[in-house]
């Protein structure tokens, strides 16, 4: 399965009804044991045609517009349910970027603490302890400090240039007319904010000329330093030099032994501006970066030259953007688990999300349990493999710390205020952020696994009715319990020796098998080869499920058909001939009906939850059933 996975929908056991005398008739739902793909979808392929220019169209896309409409749901409520604070505040927050008479009226109360700060600098030993308390206040200038996490998720801090006005900083020494001319609009927007928070008309536009040569000087040593270097945090230390990248560190809460250094020539020259400027240049220069990241939320004397210059000129947008969009659009790119949090207070009950991390720990168990039974693996396979297992992290829903939000309380009459507390938790949990950062968001369905983390994943948006539902039904094992076991099979894929040999010769014949079935009707074949690994995978996930499903109880005939219809559900898909025939030479799956008719004509428990007789399609004979870890 991808790393993001498509979305899934509904696993109903449906049959056409009966068409009215003298309509046409619809096309007669295949028996169980002939076609199951098609007998499970028959409701849903009748009721879901392909549309117009469309290549496909599947119930993992369905529950992917479903997902990003719950979102806009989210995003546009001014109001939450009870108990649900995360949306509470979210509500709070865009209600304030719409209120503009509070936003006038705020005017810069929630940047006066800085000015303050900054007002402070009186030598020019003042000048770092004033970035070092703005960094600490949720205001970064100068230096850029993002937390990262690198290939196996270790977060690690990478400091990089900052203080830029324009988009990067070739734009101060590019010759380019068209660039070279954003120089003067730039310097009048600079004019606009340090006139409006206190420079005389007279001053401000020296003033700006004086930040665009401190900055123009910072965008030289960037443009033409080293890219990028990992380095001891002396070392770094040793480069930055009066630049205190260990205060800068510790007024974001964190501590390192080790640093990535974005451009090592930016902190020299940095250090050599704090030698050089007066204080009061670098009273000016700090104003401006201060103003200049708090005015789009300030009131229109900083807002309008804001958009003039960023949205007009540089995006070229006909007219600014409402504060409301940007505000969501804010969300989306800088905090998407605050988003996260209030989708899933909406749209995942709890007891739901209790009940799929209970299953997640019984496919667990049943994998477990198949290592022990397997004759065929090795001791020392065995104990790998059931380490990686029992190591695995497996996140099912949002999985955060429950008081990480706390911090964010917003009123619904102050968007400066609040841009303020959102950048300061922004600063104060970015170790934590990286530490449960995630591939996807929640309103997009995934269920995978990270290889290099060891993690399993699975969104609130992939655990919606019926994927899982809240009736303690069968179809949830079949469904959802057999996609968590599939990706359990994708980790355990990868043998040794005699091992990787003994598992070769049990899969080997799904190869062929694949290779038999047509993908289109017609003469185009299944790739066998290129989706081998896939189709191992759904086999062993559905004989992972099912065996967790026996241990809760031997189930009767209803619920193993539920199970089974659980898992044909996912993979419900219309195509279009053409395109599926074309991607058989690239595609890593089969096509969906075989995704489930394959590995259920190897299961023994299907054709006797469907009372199969004598050969047919749906069950191959005993001797020729692929076994991987019954």
């Amino acid at each position: 399965m991808p790393s993001r996975l498509p979305p899934l929908f509904a696993a109903l056991l449906l049959t056409l009804a009966a068409a009215p005398a003298g309509a046409q008739r619809a096309p007669a739902t295949p028996a169980a044991c002939a076609d199951f793909y098609g007998h499970a979808n028959a409701a849903w392929l009748a009721q879901n045609p392909l549309p117009a220019n469309a290549d496909r169209l599947s119930r993992w896309d369905q529950l992917a517009a479903l997902g990003q409409t719950q979102r806009d749901q989210v995003l546009a409520a001014t109001t939450a349910p009870a108990g649900a604070t995360v949306s509470l505040h979210l509500a709070e927050l865009l209600a304030s970027a719409g209120d503009e008479a509070a936003i006038e009226a705020a005017g810069l109360k929630a940047v006066e603490p800085l000015l303050r700060t900054i007002n402070g600098i009186r030598r020019s030993r003042d000048v770092m302890p004033a970035i070092v308390a703005l960094h600490a206040a949720g205001m970064p200038v100068v230096v850029d400090l993002k937390v990262l996490r690198d290939a196996q998720g270790n977060p690690y801090a990478q400091l990089g240039p900052g203080g830029f006005g324009l988009p990067d900083a070739a734009f101060y020494t590019s010759t380019e007319p068209e660039v070279q001319a954003l120089a003067p609009r730039y310097k009048a927007a600079l004019a606009a904010w340090l006139q409006g928070s206190g420079s005389k008309a007279g001053n401000a536009a020296a003033e700006a000329e004086q930040v665009w040569q401190m900055e123009s000087a910072l965008a030289r040593a960037t443009v033409a330093g080293t890219p990028f270097q990992v380095m001891a945090m002396k070392d770094a230390d040793k480069v930055a030099g009066s630049l205190d990248l260990t205060a800068l560190l510790a007024a974001h809460g964190l501590k390192a032994s080790q640093v990535a250094l974005t451009g090592p020539a930016f902190f020299r020259a940095v250090d050599q501006l704090l030698a050089k400027s007066k204080p009061e240049q670098w009273k000016t220069y700090l104003r401006a970066q201060v103003l200049r990241e708090a005015a789009p939320t300030l009131g229109q004397a900083f807002h309008g030259p804001w958009t003039q210059l960023y949205e007009v000129t540089l995006a070229g947008q006909a007219a600014p953007t409402p504060r409301a969009v940007r505000a969501r659009q804010m969300l989306l790119e800088r905090l998407p688990e605050f988003l996260d949090a209030a989708y899933t207070e909406r749209f995942l009950p709890v007891p739901r999300q209790r009940r799929a991390q209970a299953i997640a720990e019984e496919i667990r168990a049943s994998a477990l349990r198949s290592l022990d039974r397997a004759a065929w693996l090795s001791a020392d396979g065995k104990a790998k493999a059931r380490a990686r297992l029992e190591a695995m992290h497996v996140q099912v829903g949002l999985d955060v710390p429950s008081n990480v939000f706390d911090d964010l309380k917003f009123r619904r009459d102050d968007l400066p205020g609040n841009a303020m507390a959102l950048r300061r938790w922004l600063m104060k949990y970015a170790l934590v952020r990286a530490r449960f950062a995630w591939p996807a968001e929640q309103w997009q369905p995934l269920v995978a696994w990270m290889p290099k983390e060891n993690r399993l994943v699975v969104t609130a948006s992939t655990l919606q009715p019926p994927v899982i539902g809240d009736g303690n039904d069968a179809a949830d094992y079949g469904g959802f319990g057999a996609l968590l076991g599939q990706q359990l099979a994708l980790a355990l894929q990868t043998w040794d020796g005699a091992d990787a040999s003994a598992w070769g010769k049990r899969a080997a014949p799904l190869v062929a098998q694949y290779n038999a079935y047509s993908a289109t009707g017609g003469a185009t074949r299944v790739n066998g080869t290129r989706s081998f690994a896939q189709n191992q995978a759904d086999l062993a996930g559905l004989e992972f499920a099912w065996d967790a499903l026996n241990a809760q109880g031997a189930p009767d005939a209803r619920s193993a058909q539920a199970f089974f219809g659980g898992w044909a559900g996912l993979w419900a898909r219309q195509d279009k001939a053409t395109a599926l025939a074309a991607a058989q030479a690239t595609a890593n799956h089969a096509p969906a009906k075989w995704r489930v008719n394959g590995p259920l004509a190897n299961l023994p428990a299907f054709g006797q939850a469907f009372a199969c007789k004598g050969r047919v399609a749906m069950q191959k004979p005993t001797k020729e059933q692929v076994s991987l870890w019954r």
